[in-house]
């Protein structure tokens, strides 16, 4: 899909999959991974495998996970299912890390924070 993952463990670190030809290169990946640098999280950008993913959230490594793209923006995701193994609660509220995220980017989409990073462009 048009979308990439990210994990947040209960450290505060926050890890997406690197880039390798496979995962989307995007302006709103770039932009969560920057604005979580100013918040001085620790960001790392790697491998992530299923397993990491499943056993993270399993053992409570993993607090939550959310994808962004440029028309979901940030999106909590609740449950991680595949062939033989579900991991996580499809009602789980959405994270505090993923939602104050998706809300600092959109209010800067819409000006309701300063773009302190220059990523508006005014038309006309």
């Amino acid at each position: 899909g048009g979308m990439n993952v990210f994990l947040v463990y209960k450290d505060g670190t926050l890890v997406t999959p690197e880039l390798s030809g496979s995962i989307l290169e995007g302006i709103t990946r770039e932009s969560i991974l920057q604005l979580a640098r100013d918040r001085g999280m620790k960001v790392e950008e790697r491998k992530v495998s299923i397993d990491e993913w499943k056993d993270g959230v399993a053992s409570g490594a993993i607090t939550e996970v959310f994808a962004c793209g440029t028309a979901a923006v940030v999106t909590p995701i609740g449950q991680l299912k595949g062939e033989g193994f579900s991991v996580g609660d499809i009602n789980a509220p959405a994270g505090e890390v993923t939602m104050s995220l998706r809300k600092e980017l959109t209010d800067i989409q819409y000006g309701r924070l300063p773009d302190r990073h220059n990523w508006l462009v005014k038309l006309g």
